[in-house]
């Protein structure tokens, strides 16, 4: 195999770990093989955020890696690095001469835990990385020909490094982002241009497999109801794109035990990215409420809100729950005096008038995540 073909092996590996990160390892194995280093060792240093990343450490032993740090941490060559230029190369040596009496002993240890010798380099701003290559210790001098092959590969390990950096946030937010959804109340469809389901969560999977409200049909999210089916459509594939009201639009949705719901769907966000009108790109959000006002309450919330007492918060989640004054007072066994009288008191702390903004207040405080 020739040398260029070679190197063309090893920066497929390269870009393959940026891919899939467990291939970092091997990646850099055959970075240490193509460079002449022990074929099994290879330290990435992340010098922004200031850790080595162990996992992708090969062949050191953790005693000197461990030794190095605490005695020497402070006084480490390869600290200065990140004011090398860019996809720089040098040696340990270069920042170590053996004239140095006071770097002897750094030296020394170094070399006892595999790393007599080292190449390093790709610096980037703000973000600066080493990557250290130890020497068998038949060769604990780096030559020009190790120079030269680590030059050559420095450039890639960096823009590997900074791909996978950029791929790993944009995973970490998606992961994140499909947490925080499958715990909401409502049921949520991310539909493209054509209806076509990008993502539903918890709710809105359970929303499908009842088959009442909404159906999944070759892909797409179609209404049971033919008129709501109707105006969605309409909506979404008006010239193509989402040119409707800003807000979206609002619907009823009812099954067939007369259970109401409310439906709303809400364009991309102004701004939003150019291919909106393409086939697999997010146009709308889809949106399932259900319309009762039972549920849940975070009743800890509402008395730490309006400072209620015990009695107070008792009789205003009855109100929600029940009804009038005497309803109320017939289910909580009190007199309809006490019960009048803890209502004014809650309309003068929560500065009210009428039983049915106590109601709607109560409502407000319905969690939106599931439990």
């Amino acid at each position: 195999m020739s040398e260029d073909e070679k190197l063309s092996a090893v920066l497929g590996e390269l870009y393959d770990a940026v891919l899939n990160p467990g291939l970092w390892g091997f990646a850099l194995q055959r970075v240490a093989q193509f460079v002449g280093g022990r074929d099994d060792e290879l330290q990435f240093d992340d010098l922004a955020q200031k850790f080595l990343l162990a996992g992708h450490d090969l062949g050191s032993q953790l005693q000197y890696m461990l030794m190095h740090s605490e005695l020497y941490g402070d006084f480490d060559p390869f600290t200065d690095v990140s004011s090398l230029d860019v996809d720089e190369v040098l040696s340990l040596l270069e920042l170590t001469p053996h004239r140095d009496q006071s770097a002897q002993r750094n030296y020394q240890e170094r070399k006892r835990s595999g790393r007599g010798a080292a190449a390093g380099g790709g610096v980037d701003t703000p973000v600066a990385e080493s990557r250290q290559l130890g020497t068998s210790a038949s060769k604990s001098v780096i030559d020009g020909e190790m120079m030269h092959r680590m030059a050559l590969v420095a450039p890639h390990i960096r823009r590997a490094i900074l791909i996978g950096k950029v791929f790993g946030r944009k995973l970490s937010e998606a992961a994140t982002f499909s947490s925080i959804l499958e715990k909401l109340r409502a049921g949520l469809f991310l539909i493209d241009r054509d209806g076509r389901i990008l993502h539903t969560n918890a709710i809105g999977r359970r929303i499908l497999n009842a088959d009442e409200l909404l159906q999944i049909i070759n892909g797409r999210l179609v209404a049971c109801d033919a008129g709501v089916n109707r105006a969605i459509n309409e909506a979404i594939a008006r010239r193509g794109s989402l040119d409707f009201d800003k807000e979206g639009i609002v619907l009823p949705l009812t099954t067939e035990n007369l259970e109401r719901h409310v439906l709303h769907v809400l364009p991309q966000g102004p701004g939003g990215d150019i291919r909106i009108g393409t086939p697999g790109v997010v146009a709308a959000a889809v949106i399932v409420c259900d319309a009762r006002l039972e549920g849940l309450i975070d009743e800890a919330v509402i008395r730490r809100a309006y400072r209620l007492t015990p009695a107070e918060l008792r009789v205003l989640i009855a109100l929600f729950d029940v009804g009038s004054i005497s309803e109320v007072s017939a289910f909580l066994g009190i007199s309809k005096s006490t019960v009048k009288t803890h209502v004014s008191r809650l309309f003068a702390k929560t500065s009210t008038t009428r039983q049915a903004e106590l109601v709607k207040l109560v409502a407000g405080y319905r969690p939106m995540f599931s439990t």
